[in-house]
């Protein structure tokens, strides 16, 4: 049986397990977080997000 769940769903929810897995291995790393703000590129600690 088919999955009733989109192709963009699927994608989302996979695009959000990575950057949950990220975040999670960038804290264990005390690494920081590359993110997009105010229409800039910004580095925050990953304990932030």
């Amino acid at each position: 049986m088919a999955s009733k769940e989109s192709i963009p769903q699927k994608a989302r929810r996979a695009l959000k397990a990575a950057v949950k897995d990220l975040v999670k291995e960038r804290r264990a790393n005390n690494d920081k977080v590359v993110i997009w703000k105010n229409g800039q590129v910004a580095r925050i600690s990953a304990k932030k997000v």
